[in-house]
């Protein structure tokens, strides 16, 4: 069995505060219904990833919830560990299929292409981020949607939506809450949801809860998990944000969009500034998000928007207790001291809004998620961070983005690379990271200090470089074939040693947080 205290020492408890006397009597009243519901998705995650999780929780439910097994499990939300490939931490617990519960043991990757070639009629259910791939009796296939998968546990969680609604006196949270439950039914379109949800922009809680992200799916890429987060709306951070959101047009027209493809530019991008009150599923399973951009759903996106939400109190505690360690031990002194808060936060935000810019269906009409299949999250989330790059450095002090040196968004950014990249090198976010850290060590950006110990970066390269990287990305998600993003990654995404040593140097300092809820 893995060492379970050196595991949990790689992380820093820290509480996560949330001014809840800051809601109405009404809305904290019907708090302890939300958190339920919150809590129930795990059960459905659980099963998501597979029976031995589920049988692994039962275990644990009547053992010493402070033993490092059950704080290790609890803090992963089950038995792998992401920043090691997913590997298991318990000896006896079988290593999670890639694409976990969601298709058959006994099926290969080759029988569902097979099946949708023989079967054109069942293509939009199989790739439907909402079904689950089963084996019928007769040996064939079949799509059985999460609304009947699930049904037992998602009637949990939907009662514990509509008791809130009963609750809540704000019109359009009230409502939200009620429609929200009927959609994890099945009796509302789960795509009119999450519109209904990018358009509700004055409730006091954001409530996020659904199938969303399909980075667990490592057969086909495809099929969404579902995730809990609950927050309180911090309206005077948003405020300050609105001159972004009002500039998306002009922010969009930085973003490439080539070779025919279209953008998702619905129209809305609302901002959100919130504090974190609670976590679940795959929203909580070992590294916490510092802010997200949702729904997923590329209709959404380009009908109507999508809500970007930065997780404030999140945000500061993993740069306090790890970033700014880490630029103190990384970059050499004199950019260690540049590192700060304010372009760490302008980053992560500016990451999100270029999630929603750039190429989201290609030319031939397929979604560029479809068309780029188990390569794109990778390929997405490099393309987001080298957008922020750009943006940060040519809408410095217009649009809402704040006047900051290029000396610190060099040290801030190199900073983070290093953080998140010890996330796990091997999974899609970290290979992003890879592929940041080859792209800028080739173009001579990325350099070693005199004395070799130290790593810089030489802002005056930074925007050629970060532009000529956002270029690539963009093309290959715009028209990359199959072998094309194969051999990017391949090349790019190939962890230097250096790189891997220097990772593996920063033992001492925190990878992240175990967040103490209040609730």
């Amino acid at each position: 069995m893995t060492d379970l205290t050196a595991l949990l020492d790689q992380f820093v408890p820290t509480p996560i505060a949330c001014d809840a006397a800051a809601l109405t009597d009404d809305v904290r009243a019907a708090l302890p219904h939300v958190v339920a519901a919150m809590r129930g998705i795990d059960a459905i995650f659980h099963r998501q990833v597979g029976p031995q999780v589920v049988a692994l929780f039962e275990q644990l439910a009547d053992q010493d919830p402070s033993s490092p097994l059950a704080r290790a499990v609890k803090h992963f939300n089950g038995p792998y560990n992401k920043l090691a490939g997913h590997a298991t931490f318990i000896d006896g617990v079988e290593p999670a299929a890639a694409g976990k519960a969601l298709y058959p043991d006994d099926m290969p990757e080759a029988e569902f292409d097979a099946w949708i070639a023989d079967h054109p009629e069942d293509k939009e259910a199989f790739l439907s981020p909402y079904t689950v791939i089963a084996r019928r009796k007769d040996g064939g296939l079949a799509a059985v949607p999460y609304t009947t998968w699930f049904a037992e546990e998602l009637a949990t969680v939907a009662a514990e939506l509509n008791r809130a609604s009963e609750l809540v006196e704000h019109g359009g949270l009230k409502a939200f809450l009620a429609s929200r439950a009927k959609a994890l039914l099945g009796d509302y379109p789960l795509r009119d949801s999450d519109a209904d949800w990018v358009r509700l922009t004055d409730a006091p809680l954001e409530v996020v809860i659904g199938p969303f992200e399909v980075y667990e799916d490592g057969l086909k890429g495809l099929k969404a998990f579902y995730e809990g987060m609950l927050f309180r709306v911090d309206f005077e951070a948003g405020a300050r944000l609105q001159q972004i959101e009002d500039s998306l047009t002009e922010l969009a027209k930085e973003i490439p969009v080539p070779a025919g493809s279209r953008p998702a530019l619905g129209g809305m991008a609302p901002m959100v500034v919130a504090e974190e009150i609670i976590a679940t599923g795959d929203g909580y399973s070992g590294i916490l998000a510092s802010a997200f951009n949702l729904p997923n759903d590329p209709w959404v996106r380009g009908e109507v928007g999508w809500k970007q939400v930065m997780i404030k109190n999140v945000m500061q505690a993993k740069f306090d207790n790890c970033t700014r360690r880490i630029a103190q031990q990384v970059l050499t002194a004199d950019q260690a001291e540049l590192a700060g808060f304010e372009a760490y936060f302008f980053f992560v935000l500016l990451h999100e809004v270029t999630h929603g810019l750039g190429p989201a269906f290609r030319a031939d009409g397929r979604s560029c998620n479809e068309a780029c299949g188990k390569y794109y999250t990778p390929i997405e989330e490099a393309k987001a961070d080298a957008g922020s790059l750009v943006l940060m450095i040519r809408k410095n002090g217009t649009c809402g983005v704040p006047e900051i040196p290029l000396d610190n968004i060099a040290a801030s950014y190199l900073a983070g690379l290093y953080r998140s990249a010890r996330f796990g090198l091997h999974e899609a976010h970290g290979k992003a990271n890879v592929v940041q850290y080859s792209w800028f060590r080739r173009q001579g950006v990325l350099v070693p200090s005199g004395d070799g110990d130290k790593m810089m970066m030489k802002p005056e390269g930074m925007p050629a470089a970060a532009s000529a990287l956002l270029d690539e990305l963009c093309r290959l998600e715009a028209e990359g074939t199959e072998e094309e993003l194969k051999s990017f990654l391949d090349d790019y995404g190939t962890v230097p040693s250096e790189f891997e040593a220097a990772i593996a140097g920063l033992g001492d300092i925190p990878i992240d947080i175990i967040p103490q809820y209040q609730v």
